[in-house]
C-alpha cells in the first residue's frame, strides 16, 4: 500500500506550535555534536530544517548553513527567528531539490526521512544528499527505532502540554505490514479543536544502512543519543553517521 502525503502539509497545519512540540531543551546537545563532526567554517545543509531550531544556532558558530524546508509557513517561521538571514533557506522538497555546491554535511533529524511515505523516496533522498556532498562528506540521520511502535496492538495516546491553555492529544496506531506509523495529533485551545494526521513510514535500523548503501554511503557510527550512548535494546532512537563512498553516487 503508498501512503498519499501531501509534503508541505505538515507545515502548514503545525508551524504555529511546532516549536512548542519540540521545546530547545536538547537543541544544545544536538548542536554540539554536529559541531564534534566539521572543521571551522564548514559547509552544511539541513533537509526539513523546520523553524531553523537547530540550523540557527549552527549557523551562529560560524558555519555556512543551508536549509531546505518545504513548507512556507514554517520557512516563515524561521525566518523570523532568523531575521538576520544567518541560515540561506530555501524553499523546496529535500527529496527532489538540487542545491547548487558542495557540503561536508548533511543532516536529517527529528524523524525527518521517516515522513516520506515510501522506501524509494526515502532511498531517493538519501541520494540527494550524497549529490550535495563532497567525497568523504558526512550524512547524519536521526529516527526513532520502531521496536515499540511496530508491536502495538491497539492505539496509544500521549499528552502535550504546549501552553497554559493549550495541549495536544496524540493518538498513535501502527500498520504494521506497511511499517507505517499514523499519529492524530489533536490540538484544543480555549474551546477550539483542530487535528492533523502525520504519517512517518518507518524503517528498521539494519534497513536504513541497506537504503544508505544503495545511495551510495557507508555506515560509520550509531548511537542511541546526542552524547553518544550506545544504541541497545530498549533504545528509543538512534543517530547514524554515514560517509559518503569514494564510489557515491
Amino acid at each position: 500500500m503508498r501512503y498519499q502525503v501531501k509534503p508541505e502539509a505538515y507545515g502548514e497545519a503545525l508551524s504555529e506550535v511546532y516549536d512548542r512540540m519540540y521545546p530547545s531543551m536538547e537543541t544544545p546537545q544536538t548542536v554540539d555534536f554536529i559541531v564534534s563532526l566539521l572543521d571551522p567554517g564548514a559547509r552544511v545543509v539541513e533537509f526539513g530544517a523546520g523553524t531553523g531550531r537547530i540550523a540557527i544556532p549552527l549557523a551562529g558558530k560560524g558555519f555556512d548553513v543551508h536549509a531546505v524546508e518545504v513548507s512556507q509557513p514554517m520557512l516563515d517561521k524561521l525566518r523570523e527567528h532568523d531575521p538576520l538571514g544567518a541560515v540561506t533557506a530555501v524553499r523546496a522538497d529535500f527529496a527532489e531539490h538540487v542545491i547548487d555546491g558542495d557540503f561536508d554535511l548533511c543532516y536529517i533529524v527529528c524523524n525527518t526521512l521517516f515522513m516520506l511515505p515510501d522506501p524509494e523516496q526515502q532511498i531517493e533522498a538519501l541520494r540527494r544528499a550524497g549529490a550535495h556532498l563532497r567525497p568523504g562528506g558526512t550524512l547524519l540521520v536521526e529516527v526513532y527505532d520502531p521496536t515499540y511502535f511496530h508491536q502495538l496492538a491497539k492505539p496509544e495516546f500521549q499528552v502535550r502540554n504546549l501552553a497554559s491553555d493549550q495541549v495536544m492529544i496524540d493518538t498513535i496506531s501502527v500498520d504494521p505490514v506497511n511499517q507505517v506509523l499514523a499519529q492524530v495529533h489533536t490540538t484544543i485551545k480555549a474551546g477550539s479543536v483542530s487535528t492533523f494526521t502525520e504519517i512517518s513510514r518507518y524503517a528498521w535500523p539494519s534497513e536504513l544502512d541497506l537504503m544508505a548503501r544503495i545511495a551510495g554511503f557507508e555506515m560509520v557510527e550509531r548511537h542511541g543519543d546526542w552524547e553518544r550512548s550506545p544504541f541497545v535494546s530498549g533504545s528509543h532512537r538512534h543517530i547514524t553517521l554515514y560517509r559518503k563512498s569514494a564510489a557515491g553516487l
